[in-house]
């Protein structure tokens, strides 16, 4: 049997005051419930704040490419929330980290304080359902390899084989269970391909820690679950098709092969584009669901960079000559962009 607790016994939830005087009429769920709700509290005025309008200004370039990437798949509030996560998660922590140490000092509870201590570095897990037991859901983080336990909200549906994506906090009053910080994405379908992509992905990524892979392939995985198709080569398709390094440089052989040939039945100088899309395939081995995405994202890349003066023809048409999307034409062509800016930059 549970020992009674006393009127003027010191009282369970922390605060410092007597029993009698705080949650003398409360029991213990009563107390874990109070618990929650400052938590949740943290997190939510944490969103009140940011983000910081100086901050979006400066990053400006982030939340365009972040909405050109996503628009197709979610709405405008739900990327720009995305984008927020990453801003201050992912890019920028010492704000949320900020955050926290001042929730802590202000807190009265040891409860609150000791799961605060553990909520410096969110953690994002890209986790597939593995089983679901009345509201407890137990995720196996496909990036990570960790396996977690979350406490359902209770407007939330979800079944085995499902995946999301999002940020959450570690609830050390349980081993390995965690908070959800902030709106998941849904892999409904829980489609293997992409589940599998993602896997690949960060196995070859390895030698980057955890946030820093998200760094670099967060808005990659977005769109990846948007889609609900993958956009990397998955593991086990690479291994059926017999693919090694030697597979890789034939797709890039591929890509400059379908280059040359536009730009020589179009009668068209390249003017170092062919060199320039050479190097950013050796440096970046894009993994592109086939050449040809690539090859007329390089062509886009040439008439914005300057290097096809001669070459007048929109965006569209571009697309229609290879079969593939202008969505898929303008990525590969900022990625070009973007890659070669930095390396002017060097």
């Amino acid at each position: 049997m549970a020992e009674r607790i006393g009127r003027n016994d010191p009282c369970p939830c922390g605060s410092g005051k007597k029993y009698k005087k705080c949650h003398g009429l409360l029991n213990q769920t009563n107390i874990e419930q109070l618990i929650d709700e400052e938590l949740n509290q943290v997190i939510g005025q944490f969103y009140t704040r940011v983000p910081i309008p100086a901050h979006v200004k400066a990053n400006a370039q982030l939340f365009t490419e972040w909405e050109r990437r996503l628009s197709p798949f979610y709405d405008r509030e739900t990327i720009h929330s995305q984008a927020v996560d990453y801003m201050y998660l992912l890019q920028a922590p010492e704000y949320w980290q900020s955050h926290v140490r001042q929730s802590s000092e202000k807190s009265s509870r040891p409860a609150v304080k000791d799961v605060l201590s553990s909520w410096g570095s969110p953690i994002s897990i890209f986790g597939k359902v593995e089983s679901i037991s009345e509201s407890v859901a137990y995720l196996r983080d496909v990036l990570g390899g960790g396996n977690y336990t979350l406490q359902l909200p209770d407007d939330m549906d979800l079944s085995i084989g499902e995946a999301v994506f999002g940020h959450f906090l570690q609830d050390n009053r349980l081993e390995d269970r965690i908070m959800l910080m902030n709106g998941l994405v849904f892999l409904e379908s829980g489609n293997p391909d992409v589940i599998s992509a993602a896997e690949w992905l960060r196995e070859k990524k390895s030698h980057l820690d955890q946030r820093e892979f998200l760094k670099l392939y967060a808005l990659d995985l977005y769109e990846m679950i948007g889609r609900d198709e993958s956009v990397f080569p998955a593991a086990s398709v690479a291994e059926e098709k017999g693919q090694t390094d030697k597979g890789v440089e034939d797709e890039g052989s591929d890509v400059l092969s379908l280059l040359g040939q536009f730009l020589s039945e179009n009668e068209v100088e390249s003017s170092g584009l062919e060199e320039k899309t050479g190097y950013f395939l050796q440096q970046v081995n894009p993994k592109a669901r086939k050449p040809e995405g690539v090859a007329a994202g390089a062509i886009r890349y040439g008439q914005m960079a300057g290097l096809l003066e001669d070459l007048d023809i929109p965006k569209t048409r571009i697309a229609e000559h290879f079969d593939v999307s202008p969505s898929t034409v303008q990525k590969y062509a900022d990625d070009m962009m973007k890659f070669h800016e930095e390396k002017a930059k060097v």
